[in-house]
This record gives structure tokens, C-alpha cells and sequence, in this order.
């Protein structure tokens, strides 16, 4: 692509484009809102490429949103958010659709390096916001979010979608009740086998599309990957990091692209406990997962399942027995239900609750639906802007580290707002 070219994308992006919480609560409405009829929520929807268009078929389930407005700059994006999305106006610029008096909320999906100029846009025009992970492509567009929020008391959700996953916070309960003993090493692990490159119709759309390969948008691997499984080291830790080193590089995908195609990252946290972290884009090998390792036990985790290894000498949790089993490796592993599981620690009730709120959602679902319940109730949401930070914070420094080649400190300052 020539400079034209690159001027007339950026143009066209800078007008619009494609807390732990309780188990019982996520996705949940009050009893006083199950028996009444509610008002929609009245919505607006920006960047309807692969990722936005997902969350917003999520979004259109909920039965007490009203989306009026899709807004994207590359016709296509913004033709398929329409059919979604039916009776929406589409827009070309958001700043029409900010305009609007009737919109209560703003879901933003676009490339990272717009989420900061948009969302304080938003909220500055009377708006709640939901956005997309990573936060922001800077430390310091992260803060202006998060103070714009605390400025105007407008809720800023970040789709770190984990927070309001049963599974996840069924997890960090039995983690913080010492299932696990002192934990001493994490590995968190996203492999996957693709370029990530998408195919352009048109070689003018090459930097609107595939946006993620460029440094002028994107952070590429961390953001995209690692922001996820290090806002839950962060989550279940209740720490922030103390230094991190790493390595990465362009080895593999010789195809212009300017962000690592892999990389290996080492965290140091208060304990001390050590995090390593991979991402790979050539082997899919070990897929993805977080893995806390204890003195009484190691806790592996992704989306799909949780798997709880007790160490030889650790005490049988009064519970265990009952507990369904697999052996992995000639190990066995206690399943983690957040359902079966709090039948056995807390009585039926509490299961069967859980089963309830959560059938048929997953957890994309379950984050929006909670948004949703924290712009009627006025409520913090689940990944609020200063959860959101420390994400943020914990991933940009790792990329510098790994561009630097040496180890760098975190200083508290940094995840300050």
C-alpha cells in the first residue's frame, strides 16, 4: 500500500469502523425487574467487522435491547451489522450517530487504536460504553478512558468476557478459599496455527481489514490474546506485576506484517510468583489456557473447562469424593461445574440457581446481558475501566520489554488513574 492509500484508511477508521462479581449475579435480572415489564435499553453499535458482528448477534438476543444504530465505514461490515441488526440506521460516521438523545449505550468494536477516541467521545456525549478488549492502544489513552468515565459517572465496561464467566469466578472462589495452597508459577498459553491475515477485495482496504498486522493500529499478539489471560492472572492473583522480560519476532509469516508472530514473556508478581507466558501463530499445540500451580494443587482453565489437580500430599477437600473425575496423563483431575460443584459445597439451592441463570449463554452472552443490567441498575460492571488498566498496563509493557530485549519494572504510578 502507498502513503495515499494508508491516509485515505486512516480517514476512514478515524470516522467510524468496522470486579469479580458473584456467580449468582452474572447475567441475572433483580427480582424487582422479573416482574416487570422493562424498557428497552436504547443502543448503538460501532465496527460490525468479524468480532463486532459476533457480539452484536449477542447483543440482539437480550430482549430488552432497542438497537437503532449501526454505524461502520466499509460498506459491507456495515451491510451485514444491518441484517442483524434489522430496522437499525446505519451510519458512516459515529460522530452522527453520538448525535443522537435517544441512545443510552454505545457497544464499540473497532481496531484498538480508535477505542480511546470513541469511547470518550461517547461518554462525553451523555453515553455508558461498552469496549471491546484491549482497552486502548496506550497506558495514557487507557487513563483518559477511565477518567472520562469517573468524570462524567458513565459506566465503561471492557470485554474482558471472563469476568462474567460462572466457570471463571466459580474458579477464583475455590482458588481464594486455598484450594490451591500458595501459588508459586502460572503458565498461560494461546497457540494457534494462521496468519491472521484476512483476504482484501481490494488493495486500498488492506490496512481498514487486516488492521491487526499493523503497528500504527494494533499490539498485536498481547493485545489481542495475551490482554485476556493476563487480566486473569491479574484477577485471581489480586496483584499487579513487578517486572516482565520477554521475546518476540517476525520469524515466520515474511509478509509485511509488522507485529511478532510469537512470543515468550516472563511476569514477575509480589509472592513471588512467576508468570509465563506463550502465543504462537505457527502450532495450535496445548490450544489456550491459564494454569495456576500451588503447593496443594494446579488449577487449569480456559472457556470450555476447568481441571483441578491435587498434589500427592494435600489434604482431601470434604467434597472431593463426590466430585466428578478424569485422568489426564495418569493424572486425575477433579472437573470444576459451577453448577455440581456448588450443589456439593453450598446445597442445592445454590446449584440450581446457577444452572438457571446461565442456561443456553454462554459467556459473550452473559457479558453484555450484564452491561445491559449495569446501565438500568447503575451498578459497576463486571470488568469496570480500572480492571480494564491493569490489563492494559500489564500487556504494553511487555511488548516495550520484548522491543527493548531487556526486563522492565512496572512502577505503581502506572496503574494509577
Amino acid at each position: 500500500m502507498n502513503n495515499t492509500d494508508s491516509k485515505i484508511s486512516r480517514r476512514l477508521f478515524i470516522k467510524g469502523s468496522a470486579a469479580t462479581i458473584t456467580m449468582a449475579s452474572i447475567g441475572a435480572l433483580s427480582p424487582a425487574q422479573a416482574q416487570q415489564k422493562l424498557e428497552p435499553v436504547v443502543c448503538g453499535f460501532i465496527g460490525t467487522g468479524s468480532q463486532g458482528s459476533m457480539l452484536l448477534g449477542k447483543v440482539m438476543r437480550l430482549p430488552d435491547v432497542k438497537m437503532v444504530g449501526i454505524c461502520d465505514i466499509y460498506p459491507p461490515h456495515l451491510k451485514k451489522g444491518l441484517e442483524i441488526a434489522r430496522g437499525a440506521r446505519g451510519y458512516e460516521d459515529y460522530r452522527w450517530m453520538l448525535e443522537r438523545k435517544d441512545i443510552q449505550a454505545i457497544f464499540i468494536a473497532t481496531p484498538l487504536y480508535l477505542h480511546a477516541p470513541m469511547a470518550i467521545a461517547a461518554m462525553q456525549a451523555g453515553k455508558h460504553v461498552f469496549c471491546e478488549k484491549m482497552m486502548a492502544y496506550s497506558i495514557e489513552d487507557a487513563k483518559a478512558m477511565a477518567r472520562t468515565a469517573r468524570d462524567t459517572k458513565k459506566i465503561l465496561q471492557i470485554g474482558h468476557q471472563r469476568s462474567c464467566s460462572p466457570l471463571y469466578n466459580h474458579a477464583f472462589k475455590l482458588v481464594h478459599e486455598g484450594v490451591l495452597g500458595k501459588i508459586t508459577h502460572i503458565r498461560a498459553v494461546w497457540n494457534r496455527t494462521g496468519s491472521w491475515r484476512r483476504a482484501v477485495p481490494d488493495s486500498k482496504y488492506e490496512r481498514l481489514l487486516n488492521w491487526r498486522l499493523y503497528k500504527e493500529y494494533s499490539q498485536g499478539l498481547m493485545a489481542e490474546l495475551a490482554s485476556h489471560q493476563m487480566h486473569v492472572v491479574n484477577w485471581f492473583l489480586g496483584e499487579n506485576p513487578t517486572s516482565v522480560m520477554g521475546m518476540g519476532g517476525i520469524d515466520y509469516w515474511k509478509d509485511g506484517r509488522e507485529v511478532y508472530d510469537n512470543v515468550n514473556v516472563v511476569f514477575e508478581y509480589p509472592g513471588p510468583v512467576r508468570v509465563f507466558y506463550q502465543s504462537l501463530t505457527t502450532n495450535q499445540y496445548d490450544g489456550n489456557y491459564e494454569q495456576f500451580m500451588g503447593d496443594k494443587g494446579t488449577l487449569v482453565i480456559n472457556m470450555e473447562k476447568a481441571q483441578l489437580f491435587r498434589e500427592p500430599n494435600a489434604e482431601e477437600l470434604v467434597w472431593q469424593g463426590a466430585a466428578h473425575k478424569e485422568t489426564i496423563g495418569g493424572k486425575q483431575a477433579i472437573l470444576l461445574d459451577a453448577d455440581a460443584t456448588a450443589k456439593l459445597r453450598q446445597g442445592i439451592a445454590e446449584g440450581e440457581q446457577l444452572a438457571a441463570d446461565r442456561a443456553n449463554k454462554d459467556d459473550y452472552l452473559l457479558e453484555v446481558e450484564s452491561f445491559i443490567n449495569c446501565v438500568r441498575e447503575g451498578k459497576e460492571p463486571a470488568c469496570n475501566a480500572e480492571e480494564g488498566l491493569r490489563s492494559a498496563v500489564t500487556c504494553l509493557l511487555a511488548d516495550e520489554a520484548m522491543a527493548k530485549c531487556k526486563k522492565l519494572d512496572y512502577k505503581p504510578d502506572m496503574f494509577k488513574i
